[in-house]
């Protein structure tokens, strides 16, 4: 009797394990082989004196030409073009994922005047406690409206998406903040 516990016990320990172990793996999978994608990032209000270790982001991408309102409830992917800037467009929008690594999952949120917005997966880029305050500052320094250049690289696999890096001034966060210490 000991020995049948023993094994339904170990046998829902592992299944227990199992699930969070499968998802981990499919995330690094992606950052590791998943397609790489770079995100113009768009202003936005910086402060967050409630969340504070992360810079919420939104993306010019998010909003683009569409002929029709999407009026699918059901799961939409958002189908990816590389533009004449090397930034990612959305092409159009999806029913089903395609079998190419072009696709992200993503929330429609409005339809008005032939354009569509969506809401990607991925809003936020988390720092390190020591750096969010300069972290904060150069993207908001780098994101407005007369100074865009910050961006983001994702990775895409199969419909998921992770964000890699934050670029601003074409440097990798934690570059561009030992290169500008007074931000």
């Amino acid at each position: 009797m000991k020995t049948v516990r023993l094994v339904i016990f170990i046998f829902v320990a592992l299944a227990q394990l199992s699930v969070p172990a499968t998802m981990i793996w499919q995330r690094e999978h992606t950052l590791r082989v998943g397609r790489v994608w770079k995100f113009r990032t768009a202003p936005v209000d910086p402060e967050d004196a409630v969340r504070g270790r992360y810079i919420r982001l939104r993306f010019v991408a998010e909003e683009f030409t569409q002929p029709r309102e999407l009026t699918s409830t059901a799961s939409v992917w958002a189908i990816l073009k590389e533009g004449a800037d090397g930034f990612a467009e959305i092409d159009h929008l999806a029913d089903a994922p395609p079998s190419e690594n072009n696709a992200i999952k993503v929330e429609p949120a409005s339809w008005q005047d032939g354009k569509q917005r969506v809401t990607f997966p991925f809003q936020q880029f988390w720092v390190t406690e020591t750096n969010a305050p300069a972290a904060e500052r150069a993207y908001a320094a780098n994101s407005n409206r007369q100074k865009q250049n910050a961006y983001v690289t994702v990775r895409v696999r199969k419909g998921d998406a992770m964000m890699e890096q934050l670029y601003i001034d074409g440097q990798p966060l934690p570059d561009y903040l030992r290169a500008h210490p007074a931000h």
